[in-house]
């Protein structure tokens, strides 16, 4: 008489066991990993807009004349004058320092495109008409708005608001740093005047 085989397998209760332990373990472990995708976005992002204002301030001090101009651009074209940075941007030799990308004068130098994830991307302080442009001298500079401001404030955000936000603080002599908390609404960055950064 044959000997009987046993079958080495998975009881069925065994199987729903299994399951529901990875259930559990998945639901702890995925916002984990959502944050950490959100982080490593902005801090992407953030050093993007770091290299930008780097760039645009290299090219500045090649230039025997005119200025380097760097605005929100909707089109990768051409400045839209608009404050939000998200949709994309271009830098520009700017002859003539209209910030508008005159043919056969001036040259387009680098463009990006829209942000990622939703995240929007503000200036403020720079320039006088509410953050469509920043401009950059031959020694490096920013040059002054109207009002005399000449520091500023790139700020990225995400679904997240104030409290998640990084930005890029551009001081007069055109140096860069990332904002950092200095006081008051605790673990929110501070812009370039020391005030909390907002999110729109």
């Amino acid at each position: 008489m044959p000997a009987k085989r046993r079958h080495a397998g998975f009881t069925m209760i065994e199987l729903l066991v299994t399951i529901i332990v990875l259930a559990i373990v998945a639901s702890y472990a995925l916002p984990s990993f959502e944050q950490t995708v959100l982080n490593n976005r902005l801090t992407s992002q953030v050093n993007d807009v770091s290299s930008l204002v780097a760039y645009a301030r290299s090219e500045a001090s090649k230039l025997d004349a005119g200025v380097i101009t760097v605005c929100s651009s909707s089109d990768s074209a051409s400045c839209s004058g608009s404050s939000s940075w998200e949709q994309g941007w271009i830098v520009f030799r700017d002859i003539d320092g209209d910030r508008v990308v005159d043919a056969g004068t001036d040259r387009l130098l680098k463009v990006s495109g829209p942000l990622s994830g939703g995240n929007t991307l503000r200036i403020s302080g720079l320039t006088s008409d509410g953050g469509g442009y920043a401009q950059f001298a031959s020694n490096g500079f920013p040059i002054p708005s109207a009002t005399g401001a000449a520091a500023g404030t790139l700020t990225v955000c995400d679904s997240r608001g104030a409290s998640e936000a990084k930005a890029v603080v551009i001081n007069i002599s055109g140096q860069t740093r990332l904002a950092r908390d200095t006081g008051g609404t605790a673990g929110v960055v501070n812009n370039d005047k020391g005030n909390d950064v907002t999110c729109p």
